[in-house]
């Protein structure tokens, strides 16, 4: 191409804007939207905090389910309290694969997206509700307090759920995007099932005996200073 003709650049730099460029704005506009549009699960879970924010002070912090929660007397028992290892073992791991049984079938469900924002609403419901309890009996320390009810289990807890419900998140576009042959996609999605499955046993694993061993241990030391 001659660089002294203005006829031929002036169609490229056309063709270049009428197709990169308006894959380039439309990629721009999908970041600037990703990065200022909330998450809709953050959303979710802090409408579910505000309205067990908005819960709490309905009762004017009584009679809310929670206004004997962790009263000082309480919290004295806690300081010297001796935790039965396999009896609180028995009692947890019954009661967290019932929790993650009932996440697995909700996600199997037709309604999935719908019952894991529920979910999610309501996990922010009780927190607002805990917290303002908490708050409302101890000041600023009831925050404190509230973190050591539910670290660092609670943590993984709350990756396992967002893996098991991870396909109403995000949506899985790789096999649309990539020449895969059908059968290439089937293999990768069971390896992905299958990755998902040990990840989720493994994390949730991990919740249990963080629960059991290292979260009473926290309680304890936090129970000092009240």
């Amino acid at each position: 191409m001659n660089k002294f003709n203005t006829e031929e650049r002036v169609e490229d730099i056309t063709a270049y804007n009428g197709s990169d460029g308006n894959d380039a704005y439309i990629e721009y506009r999908k970041f600037h939207y990703k990065n200022t549009v909330p998450d809709s699960r953050v959303l979710v879970f802090l409408t579910g905090f505000c309205i067990g924010m908005v819960f709490f002070y309905l009762f004017n912090g009584k009679n809310a389910g929670v206004s004997g929660l962790l009263d000082r007397e309480h919290l004295l028992q806690l300081q010297s309290f001796e935790v039965n290892q396999s009896g609180l073992f028995e009692y947890v791991v019954g009661l967290r694969l019932k929790q993650l049984a009932f996440c697995i079938i909700c996600s199997l469900s037709s309604i999935g997206s719908l019952l894991a924002y529920s979910i999610m609403g309501w996990y922010g419901f009780e927190a607002g509700l805990i917290i303002f309890s908490l708050v409302y009996q101890y000041g600023i320390k009831g925050i404190f307090l509230t973190f050591s009810m539910f670290l660092p289990h609670g943590a993984f807890y709350v990756i396992g759920f967002l893996i098991i419900f991870s396909k109403y998140w995000v949506s899985d576009t790789k096999c649309c995007h990539k020449e895969e042959t059908i059968k290439d996609c089937g293999r990768h999605k069971k390896m992905e099932n299958l990755k998902k499955i040990i990840l989720v046993l493994a994390v949730f694993g991990i919740g249990i005996l963080s629960e059991i061993y290292v979260n009473p241990e926290i309680v304890r030391k936090m129970a000092l200073f009240f």
